[in-house]
This record gives C-alpha cells, sequence and structure tokens, in this order.
C-alpha cells in the first residue's frame, strides 16, 4: 500500500472515531508528507497532526487511532531495519541470561549507561521474555498465538520486578547516592527519563519481534480511542472530564447558533406580499413578472425551563442551562426554576450575574428543598401549576429537565397535563439511558404522553443536536 493510500485510510479511521477532517485539510497532510522524512517517525506524526488536527479536544482521539493504525507498521519497518543489531545482539547473548542478572544489569544501566545500553538491554530482555514464554508467535504455548505486545511487556516488567526496582533507585537518588554527581532533584528527573527510556524501548523490541513472527497486525495495540468532551455522559463524568466538557462547550454554542442563524436564513420565503408584487409590476405595464414575498420571520418562543438540580442530575441540569443561556438570542423570553423537592424561579440571577456564577448561586440560594431533601418531581409539577400556570401562553414552550426518578412519591400527572392545556408544547429531556427508563423509582412513563416528546440526551453531542432541531 503507498503512502498516500496509507494517509486516506488513515483519515477514514479519524473520521469513524468522530473527529471532523475536511477534503482539503486531507490534501495538505499528503502535500506535507511529500517533503516529511518518512524514516522518522516524530517527523510523520507531527506532520499529520499538524496537518489533520484543529482543535484541542481531538488530540486524544488522534494519538488514539494513530498508535492503533501506525505502530504495527513502524514496527514492520523496525523488523526489516533492525535485523542485523538483533543478531548481534543475539550472538553476544547465546548463554541465556537468568530474570535476577537482567534485574542486576537494569539497575546499572539506569544509574550509569547510555542510552545505547539500554536500548541493548531491552533487546535481551525481549529474548528473555520470548524464550519464557515459549516464543512470540511460533512456539508450542497456544498463548503465543493469541497474546499481544501488552501481555508480554506486562511479562517482563514482572520478571525484572520493574516496579520494586524502580522505587529502590527513586529512593537511592533522593538520597544523593545513585548519581552523585547531580543534585537529588536532577538525579530524579535523569532517572524517570531513563526509565521511561527502557519501558519504550522494551515495548519497541517487543513489537519488532511479534512482527516478525506473526505479521504487522500482531503488534497493533488494542487501544480504546477516547471519548470526545461532547460524547461523554453526565451521569458518569469524572471530574476531569467535565472540565473539559466546560471548555468545549462555548466553541460548541457558537457553531450551534451558526448553524440555526444558517438554517433560518436559508428557510422557506414568506407568504407572497400583493402590495410589493403590484408595485413592481409598474415597470412591466402592470404585468407581475416578479412575484415578491414577504419576509419570513422565525418565530421566537417563551420558554420555561424546569430543571432539577438534585445530585443525580447535577451536571447534566447545569450544562443544559449553560446552552440555553448561550443561545439566549434565539428565544423571546427564557425563564428558570430549579428544583428538588420543591420549586423556586431563579431566572434574576441569570439577569444579574454570568452564567457560571448564576448557577453556583442557583444551587446556594435557591429556596428548593422544604422536606426530606431527596428529589419529587411530582410536587414540584403541582407547585409550579398552582404559582406559575397563569403567565404561560400558547406561544410558551416548557422545557423539563429530569432523569423522572421520584424515590416512590406521587407523580401527579394531572399537573403536567394542566400545564400541557396552557402551553404550546412540553419537551422532557432524561440524561439517562432509554434502557434505564421506568426502572427502579423512575417514572417517566407517566408523563411520556403528556409531553410532546421525552428524549434521551445523555451528551452534549445530543443536547446540541435536541436545541437545533427545535429552535
Amino acid at each position: 500500500m503507498q503512502v498516500d493510500e496509507r494517509v486516506i485510510d488513515f483519515i477514514g479511521r479519524l473520521r469513524a472515531a468522530g473527529m471532523h477532517v475536511s477534503l482539503a485539510e486531507s490534501i495538505d497532510a499528503c502535500e506535507a508528507l511529500k517533503v516529511v522524512p518518512l524514516e522518522t517517525a516524530t517527523m510523520f506524526r507531527s506532520a499529520l497532526c499538524a496537518t489533520l488536527v484543529k482543535n484541542e479536544t481531538d488530540y486524544p482521539v488522534f494519538d488514539a487511532v494513530f498508535d492503533e493504525y501506525f505502530l504495527g507498521m513502524a514496527a514492520m519497518l523496525d523488523a526489516e531495519e533492525s535485523t542485523d543489531d538483533a543478531e548481534s545482539a543475539e550472538d553476544t547473548s547465546s548463554v541465556p541470561l537468568t530474570p535476577e542478572e537482567l534485574t542486576e544489569m537494569l539497575a546499572e544501566v539506569l544509574a550509569s549507561g547510555t542510552p545505547d545500553e539500554i536500548a541493548a538491554l531491552a533487546r535481551m530482555a525481549a529474548e528473555a521474555i520470548g524464550n519464557m514464554e515459549g516464543g512470540f508467535g511460533r512456539g508450542s504455548r497456544p498463548l503465543a498465538f493469541m497474546a499481544g505486545s501488552g501481555y508480554y511487556m506486562f511479562r517482563g516488567m514482572e520478571m525484572l520486578r520493574f516496579g520494586k526496582l524502580s522505587e529502590q533507585l527513586r529512593e537511592m537518588a533522593s538520597e544523593g547516592d545513585l548519581m552523585p554527581q547531580m543534585p537529588p532533584v536532577l538525579a530524579l528527573e535523569e532517572l524517570d527519563e531513563r526509565l521511561e527510556l527502557f519501558r519504550a524501548a522494551l515495548e519497541r523490541e517487543i513489537r519488532r519481534r511479534l512482527v516478525a513472527e506473526r505479521g504487522e497486525e500482531a503488534a497493533r495495540p488494542a487501544r480504546k480511542v477516547p471519548l470526545r468532551p461532547e460524547e461523554i455522559e453526565f451521569s458518569s463524568a469524572s471530574l476531569r472530564q467535565v472540565e473539559d466538557m466546560r471548555r468545549v462547550l462555548p466553541v460548541l454554542a457558537r457553531k450551534l447558533a451558526a448553524r440555526i442563524a444558517r438554517r433560518q436564513s436559508e428557510g422557506k420565503r414568506g407568504k407572497v406580499d400583493v402590495r410589493n408584487t403590484l408595485r413592481h409590476s409598474m415597470s412591466s405595464g402592470g404585468v407581475p413578472m416578479e412575484v415578491k414575498h414577504k419576509k419570513r420571520t422565525p418565530a421566537k418562543p417563551e420558554l420555561f425551563i424546569l430543571c432539577d438540580v438534585s445530585g443525580s442530575v447535577r451536571t447534566f441540569s447545569t450544562f443544559t442551562l449553560q446552552l440555553v443561556y448561550s443561545l439566549h438570542q434565539q428565544f423571546k423570553a427564557v425563564r428558570s426554576f430549579a428544583f428538588i423537592d420543591r420549586v423556586d424561579e431563579v431566572t434574576e440571577l441569570f439577569h444579574l450575574c454570568e452564567v457560571d456564577e448564576a448557577i453556583e448561586r442557583v444551587y446556594r440560594e435557591g429556596v428548593l428543598v422544604d422536606g426530606d431533601g431527596h428529589s419529587d418531581v411530582g410536587r414540584a409539577l403541582d407547585l409550579f401549576y398552582k404559582e406559575f400556570v397563569a403567565e404561560l401562553t400558547p406561544r410558551s414552550t416548557v422545557l423539563i429537565l429530569s432523569d423522572a426518578r421520584n424515590n416512590a412519591k406521587d407523580p401527579r400527572a394531572w399537573a403536567l397535563e394542566r400545564i400541557s392545556d396552557r402551553a404550546r408544547a412540553i419537551y422532557w429531556l432524561n440524561p439517562e439511558p432509554n434502557s434505564r427508563w421506568d426502572t427502579g423509582d423512575s417514572i417517566i412513563s407517566e408523563y411520556e404522553s403528556i409531553c410532546k416528546e421525552v428524549t434521551e440526551c445523555r451528551n452534549l453531542k445530543q443536547l446540541a443536536d435536541f436545541v437545533y432541531k427545535r429552535a
């Protein structure tokens, strides 16, 4: 397969993993590889990254797909280019070394060895692993035909007692006994670099041997492509993932606003403007040669948001409020109500503060609990009906954000029916997978027939798609 064909195939893998790569970027990547030395793996990777990645959030996806797709090819090249070096190393080590001897040698090269000596020891260690496991593919043990590079790395680290050795060497370095010529801090940094150098060299040598015995596919790591921030589920996001989602949300909101504006500007023309058509027909003797239409003005609904801010859906509610208020120009008015077991209007907080600060004040200042602190969706709907239903109009859209887990309390579906009688439409966004609806204390089916639509909304992408289709 030629280089251009491999790159095009690689770009297809990136697109399948969720990255957006345009035709122009694909051409740029192929052009860049004409001037980049292909024998240098670092330059090859950097050229592809510079031409194909355009968002910070795409780097983890690019790295995972690159490693999965190209590491096997790199190992194939290593197998062809390093045959002589490997054979010479094997000649010098015709007498197999024991794991204890290899561990002693590793400690010595990590303390005072050169990069070449570290690489040579990695080759010796890889040979010992192969002997221990019955080969890298042609041995008598059935496992040799199935195991990947990760298995052999694990066995090698276990054989060398790498973890324990690393701890001992770090302790010596911090006390100034490992590299006396350096301050302890610099000695620790140097040791970490050598440990990583050995680990990388051992993995590279294992891949080379796997390719030589079993072919290119055997050396490709089974690395799972990470989810993009907009694909991470609200309910299972870690703190780090939540921060990634916060960073991507403003970009997502800008793209969504541009898509909505473009769709509205390209929408169908309005009704025929008879007066304007007749006025322009005077230039053609009263014959209406050109039909004029009234300008179409997209309707901007009044939006009422009922937002469950209990612990189980807090992340989901926070991001939904942030996105809606980022798109406030798409609505005539936005009013927000937060609830746990009672409801409180928090619209004013969003008028006084930025969105992030307003959301923090909702949790701190909102009157949301007067019972046991557990979610009571039915009671919240009842209170909203009694206090605010008179303010709903035929132009009002009600958006409810909740997982509908009611802790075995009265659903009070009648309250939602009364709200539906006054509003234009009710939409319910549920952050749980559809498969979990009506399990445990979920009562979403009690409300589903009353709403115009009940939608699964587990991540930012689904949330943005929902807003775009209804805006």
